[in-house]
C-alpha cells in the first residue's frame, strides 16, 4: 500500500461508524517510527510488520507517533499482536493519549491470558491483571481495540467485548504500542479511527517534490528556521546544537547562518555569522526587515533589533514592546510594510491559558505599529487561528495578508503542520479559516519554518526527513492554490543628485488617496540600495529624506498586476545648495483652476516642515503650464498656482519674507508639447532655494 494510500482521511462506511484517518500497513516508514538499536532492543519494520525486539527482563519500550488527537471526538485504535517468544508473563498493548511527560493509557495482555487497563491516572479497579478466555498464548495473535463513542471506552480482545469504563481525560496526542519485558514482537495493521476532517485547500495541485538544499548549505546539526529576504536572494537559517558552540553537554544553543544567490535558484556555501551578530546565548532570528537593512530578534520579554551600518551592524536596541513569554522558545516575522510584528509565545492572554502547564502551548500575537513609531501592546490572533494547543513559527507574506504558521491543534498529518489563512478587513482578529497545505508538504512528523519570498516562486522549510543532518533546508516550486497576492517589489537606489553617489535615506511610500503611509524603508548605508514591497493598483507617493538634503518627492501610479512584479525606481536627493531647483512632483491641482487637491498636502507639509526645520533657507516658488490654451490666462493660471502654494505655506506657519513666487506661463518647458505625457511634464511646481 503507498503512503498516500495509507493516508485516507475520509473512508466512509467504516466499522463503529469512524473513518479510517489513518490505517499503518509498514510497508514503509512513512511516519517516522522509531527504528535502531541500543544496549538491549532493536526496532525495525520488515515484511510489513513492526517488530519489537528487547532482551532484558523488565526492560521493554513505549513506541509512539503523534498523529492529530481531537480529544472532543470519538475515536478507535486497533493492532494485531504476535508475541513470538520471550517472556509471557508482562504486558504487550496499545498506548493512547499519551503527553511528552510519558503519562498515558494502555491496554495489555499477556500469553498467560490475562489482560489490563493502566493509566497515568489510575482508572478505578483496572490497574489490575484480569483473567481472560478470549486471550491466544505465546505464539498466536491477539487483535486488540479500544473505542471512545458516547463517553465510553469499550476495550476489545479479538473481537470480544472485555471490558466498558467511563472515559477518562487524555493527557496528550500520542498513539502506539508497548512491550514490557524480553521478546519478540510483530505488530501489523494499526488502524486509527477519528472523526476529523482536514481543511485542504482548493484547487491544490499534486506531485510537489521537497528538494534538499545539499550539503553545501545544509550542516550536520539541526538547521532550522530559515527566513528568506523579500527580494529572495539571501537565506538566514538557525543551526541548533553545534558541539563546537555548546559549554556543556545537551546545552541548546543556535547560531545564525547565512547563504545567499544571484539568480535565486542557485545557493552559495553556507556560512556562520561572525561574533557581532552570534553571541554565546542562543541567537533567535525573527525576521530581515524587507529592506534587508535591519535584524529583527525575539527574546523572552520582547525584541531587538540591529540596524546595518556602513561598516557592518549596529549593536541590539530594544523595541519599546513589553511582554513575557512563558514557554521555552519564540518565533516571530516582520511584515513587508515594517509596521506589524507576529509572534509566537504564552502569555496570559492566550485563547487557553493554563499556568501550570510546561509544555509549549503557544499563541500567535501581533504588535502594530502606529503613525507615531509607537508599538501596541500584544494582540491574540483570535481563535480561527489559535486552538489552545501549540501554534508556532508565524511568517506573514508580503502581500501582509496571507499567515502561514505550524500548529498542532489544527486537523493535520500528524506533529506539527503548516497552514494557511488569509486576514479579512485592516484589523488583525479576523481571519479565513485555516487550510492545510496538504500531504506533499507535511507528514506525519514535525513540520514548520516556512518562509516565502515576494515572488513567491518556493517556499522553503524545515524538515525532518533529511539528507545531511538532524533537519535540513528544503525548498518546494509553489502552486497557485497556496500563494499569496501578488506584490510590487520597487527596488532602486538612493543617490546624491550631483555627485550619484550613494546617500543613506529613509524611504516613505504613501498612498495619496487614502492620505495614510504604505510603507517605509532605510536604503542601504554603503551602496544606497532600497527595496520595498507595496499592493498594485494605487497612486503613491515616494519620499526620501536624508540630513543636509532636500527631500525628494515623486510620484508613481501601480497599475493591477496577476503575478509579482519588479518596479526599479532610483532617487536623486538634491544637496541643500543655493540656486537648486527642486521639482514637487505631487502637487495637483483642479484642472484649469488654481486650486490645490487634496493629494497634494502632504508634499506641502513636507515642504514646510523643511523650511520650519531649516529657519535660515529662503525660497521662490515657481509655477509652469504647458502651452494648450491663451498664452496670457496660462500664465495668470501659473501665477495663481504659485500663489496657491505660497498661502497654504504661510497656513503651515512660515514666514512670508522667506517665500516668494513667480509665475513663468508655458515660457520653460522641459520637454516637448507634442504628447499628453509630455505637456504633464510641463504642468508643474518647482521651488528654488534663493538663500541656504
Amino acid at each position: 500500500m503507498t503512503k498516500l494510500t495509507a493516508l485516507l482521511i475520509l473512508l466512509s462506511g467504516c466499522a463503529f461508524g469512524q473513518p479510517v484517518f489513518f490505517n499503518e500497513t509498514f510497508s514503509d516508514n512513512y511516519r517516522s517510527w522509531p527504528l535502531g538499536s541500543g544496549d538491549n532492543y532493536t526496532l525495525r519494520i520488515e515484511g510489513g510488520k513492526y517488530i519489537i525486539t528487547t532482551t532484558e527482563e523488565g526492560k521493554g519500550r513505549v513506541i509512539r507517533i503523534y498523529p492529530f488527537f481531537d480529544k472532543r471526538k470519538d475515536f478507535s485504535l486497533e493492532a494485531t499482536f504476535l508475541q513470538k517468544s520471550g517472556s509471557n508473563n508482562n504486558g504487550v498493548g496499545l498506548v493512547w493519549g499519551e503527553n511528552p511527560s510519558g503519562n498515558n493509557y494502555e491496554f495489555l495482555i499477556a500469553g498467560t491470558g490475562y489482560y489490563k487497563i493502566r493509566g497515568a491516572d489510575k482508572v478505578k479497579g483496572n490497574d489490575e491483571w484480569v483473567e481472560n478466555k478470549h486471550i491466544n498464548p505465546t505464539g498466536k495473535t491477539n487483535h486488540l481495540r479500544v473505542q471512545q463513542k458516547n463517553a465510553v471506552w469499550s476495550f476489545y480482545i479479538n473481537d470480544k467485548k472485555v471490558k466498558e469504563i467511563e472515559v477518562q481525560k487524555l493527557n496528550g496526542n500520542a498513539i502506539g504500542f508497548t512491550n514490557y519485558t524480553n521478546m519478540v514482537l510483530e505488530i501489523d495493521d494499526l488502524i486509527f479511527k477519528h472523526d476529523v476532517k482536514i481543511n485542504l485547500p482548493d484547487k491544490m495541485t499534486t506531485g510537489l517534490v521537497k528538494e534538499n538544499l545539499g550539503s553545501h548549505v545544509n550542516t550536520i546539526y539541526g538547521d532550522i528556521s530559515p527566513k528568506i529576504t523579500t527580494d529572495g536572494r539571501t537565506i538566514y537559517f538557525a543551526v541548533r546544537d553545534d558541539p563546537a558552540t555548546q559549554t556543556k553537554p545537551d546545552e541548546e544553543t543556535s547560531d545564525i547562518w547565512i547563504t545567499t544567490s544571484e539568480d535565486g535558484i542557485t545557493w552559495s556555501k553556507s556560512r556562520k555569522l561572525g561574533p557581532e551578530i552570534n553571541t554565546s546565548r542562543v541567537n533567535n532570528l525573527a525576521a530581515i526587515s524587507a529592506d534587508n537593512n535591519m535584524m529583527l530578534f525575539c527574546l523572552t520579554e520582547g525584541f531587538k533589533v540591529r540596524r546595518k551600518t556602513a561598516t557592518g551592524w549596529s549593536e541590539p536596541e530594544w523595541l519599546n514592546v513589553k511582554f513575557k513569554n512563558e514557554a521555552n522558545h519564540m518565533e516571530g516575522s516582520l511584515s513587508a510594510d515594517g509596521k506589524a510584528i507576529v509572534f509566537a509565545v504564552k502569555l496570559p492572554g492566550n485563547v487557553e491559558y493554563v499556568k501550570e502547564q510546561k509544555k509549549e502551548d503557544k499563541d500567535i500575537y501581533v504588535t502594530v505599529q502606529d503613525n507615531n513609531g509607537v508599538w501596541s501592546a500584544p494582540i491574540n490572533l483570535g481563535k480561527k487561528i489559535n486552538t489552545g494547543m501549540n501554534e508556532l513559527a508565524p511568517f506573514l507574506a508580503a502581500d501582509g495578508r496571507t499567515l502561514y504558521f505550524a500548529s498542532d491543534g489544527h486537523p493535520g498529518y500528524g506533529g506539527a503542520d503548516i497552514f494557511m489563512s488569509k486576514r479579512k478587513g485592516n484589523g488583525w482578529t479576523d481571519w479565513t479559516e485555516p487550510v492545510n497545505l496538504g500531504p506533499e508538504i507535511n507528514t506525519p512528523a514535525f513540520d514548520a519554518y516556512y518562509t516565502v519570498s515576494a515572488a513567491a516562486d518556493y517556499a522553503y522549510i524545515s524538515s525532518a526527513a533529511n539528507e545531511t543532518g538532524q533537519n535540513d533546508i528544503v525548498r518546494i516550486k509553489l502552486p497557485q492554490a497556496i500563494k499569496p497576492s501578488p506584490v510590487l517589489l520597487v527596488l532602486g537606489h538612493t543617490l546624491n543628485a550631483k555627485t550619484k553617489q550613494p546617500v543613506k535615506a529613509d524611504i516613505i511610500f504613501e498612498d495619496l488617496a487614502a492620505k495614510e503611509e504604505a510603507g517605509k524603508a532605510i536604503s542601504d548605508p554603503a551602496t544606497g540600495s532600497y527595496r520595498i514591497t507595496l499592493p498594485d493598483g494605487k497612486h503613491y507617493g515616494i519620499r526620501a529624506e536624508a540630513k543636509g538634503f532636500l527631500s525628494v518627492n515623486e510620484n508613481m501610479e501601480l497599475a493591477p498586476i496577476t503575478e509579482y512584479t519588479e518596479v526599479k525606481r532610483d532617487l536623486y536627493l538634491m544637496p541643500i545648495e543655493e540656486g537648486e531647483s527642486i521639482l514637487l512632483n505631487n502637487v495637483f491641482f483642479e484642472q484649469g483652476k488654481p486650486i490645490l487637491k487634496p493629494q497634494s498636502f502632504p508634499e506641502l507639509d513636507r515642504l514646510a516642515q523643511i523650511l520650519d526645520e531649516n529657519p535660515t533657507i529662503k525660497i521662490e516658488i515657481q509655477g509652469h503650464t504647458d502651452n494648450v490654451g491663451n498664452k496670457q490666462a496660462l500664465q495668470q493660471l501659473s501665477e495663481n498656482r504659485v500663489m496657491a502654494v505660497r498661502e497654504y505655506l504661510i497656513k503651515k506657519g512660515i514666514k512670508k519674507d522667506r517665500i516668494t513666487g513667480k509665475g513663468f506661463g508655458p515660457n520653460k518647458p522641459i520637454a516637448p508639447n507634442d504628447t499628453e505625457e509630455n505637456r504633464q511634464r510641463n504642468r508643474r511646481v518647482e521651488f528654488q532655494i534663493v538663500k541656504k
